[in-house]
């Protein structure tokens, strides 16, 4: 079987974070003995990162909206005709390609949308809604953005995935103050970062030896960074690599999400892995798809730092073991069947 992606986000040069959840489904399927293309369409100036045994190509630089639509379709087409297109995240560049495969390989080529994005509250745009139509199938990450879409078709849960942590990658109880770990991309308005250090602030001056870290990067740098230089017990990392992200939250007793949405949240679950504790605003993704678990989800909004300040100073000790959570069904081989078995039953070949 030859699968075509079409992906708008792919780590690349300048982030290797961007995107890792897409690859992670990839990868799982390359490791099922699909074969595939990836055609990535993030407009960045960076090169896409290879993946072993996958070509991945960079999209056209185009104008945004309509006029770069034909472009960004001959990216796709020009690849040759697949068993099956699966696109991942939808808008009017998307409902026009699925057209344009139509009208070049006929319905007998299946099309698969995979959204891991919500959108904003109200009707979603035109190019999502018909992306979605003339989809064969069609998944969300978790079953709280599944709602999102469901009023246009059925939708399929197929979670992200991620590998087990390894023996080093586990936390270890210590003395001292807490290791609090926040992770996200520094987009003040989706993750609720300055209002975090507005609270670590405050919480500092009750808890001296607690610490904060934060990993990421993104558009609001200019704004957050002379915060992190003013916050006391305060390290701000920079973007890092998935493996590397994976080692440093092991060094940590705690993960903090002060998200207002999250689909899903893949640091949620890999903290749980590795035995942290979790504090979270109550987002909608990660308490749809962590049934269960042992999150603290607080019930002020990310603005809410009296809210925020107070659960941090209830977090458990740094010499207390935690629970270790396991997630056996976001394991790439189990996603990866579960999409295989999507292919096959709208009718892809080979």
């Amino acid at each position: 079987m030859t699968v075509t992606h079409v992906v708008r986000m792919w780590p690349d040069q300048g982030d290797p974070q961007l995107g890792t959840f897409v690859r992670a489904q990839v990868s799982a399927l390359r490791d099922l003995g699909i074969t595939q293309k990836v055609v990535v369409w993030s407009g960045s100036d960076h090169n896409p990162l290879p993946l072993d045994g996958l070509e991945v190509i960079a999209g056209p630089r185009v104008p945004m909206g309509p006029r770069g639509w034909p472009a960004k379709a001959r990216s796709v087409l020009q690849l040759g005709q697949p068993n099956l297109v699966h696109l991942h995240g939808s808008g009017g560049d998307t409902a026009y390609l699925m057209l344009r495969c139509v009208m070049q390989w006929g319905q007998r080529i299946p099309r698969v949308i995979t959204e891991h994005q919500y959108f904003a509250d109200g009707a979603l745009p035109t190019g999502v809604l018909w992306t979605h139509r003339l989809a064969n199938a069609r998944t969300a990450v978790s079953p709280f953005l599944a709602e999102r879409f469901k009023p246009i078709a059925p939708v399929d849960v197929v979670p992200n995935c991620w590998t087990a942590p390894l023996p080093h990658q586990l936390r270890q109880p210590h003395s001292g103050g807490r290791r609090i770990l926040h992770v996200g991309d520094w987009v003040d308005a989706i993750k609720g970062i300055s209002p975090l250090l507005k609270a670590w602030r405050l919480h500092s001056e009750r808890n001296p030896l607690d610490r904060l870290t934060l990993v990421g990067d993104g558009v609001d740098r200019q704004l957050l960074e002379p915060l992190v230089r003013e916050s006391p017990n305060c390290t701000w990392l920079g973007r890092l690599a998935p493996e590397e992200l994976e080692t440093e939250m092991g060094l940590n007793d705690a993960l903090v999400v002060n998200s207002p949405r999250e689909t899903f949240s893949i640091v949620i679950g890999q903290a749980l892995e590795r035995g942290l504790q979790v504090l979270s605003t109550r987002c909608g993704g990660p308490e749809s798809t962590y049934r269960g678990s042992t999150i603290t989800y607080r019930s002020g909004g990310p603005d809410d730092t009296e809210d925020l300040v107070m659960h941090l100073g209830n977090l458990r000790p740094a010499h207390e073991t935690y629970p270790i959570a396991e997630f056996a069904n976001f394991r790439p081989q189990a996603v990866g069947e579960q999409i295989l078995a999507i292919y096959r039953r709208v009718g892809a070949k080979g």
